[in-house]
């Protein structure tokens, strides 16, 4: 996953956080289950450009669809 993550919010650290139940270190890292923090990144990341997009929403996401909502395929926004 390409993500910035020095362009996050610190709103959008903590919920990332939250959702995963683990700290910023062990998410770069890597240390935490891929799903999660894929549904947790395209929930803060679409959120900025969507207020009204929810955390249950990402759960039905394809792999490919998350990876364009965090700009790593062609598209930049999930599709509903």
């Amino acid at each position: 996953m390409n993500v910035d993550y020095s362009d996050l919010t610190l709103g959008e650290i903590e919920t990332i956080e939250e959702l995963t139940g683990k700290t910023l270190d062990d998410i770069i890292e890597v240390k935490t289950p891929r799903g999660r923090l894929m549904r947790a990144l395209v929930f803060v990341i679409t959120k900025r450009s969507n207020p009204a997009y929810t955390f249950e929403e990402t759960a039905k996401l394809t792999l490919e669809q998350g990876l364009n909502a965090l700009g790593t395929g062609e598209d930049d926004d999930p599709k509903e």
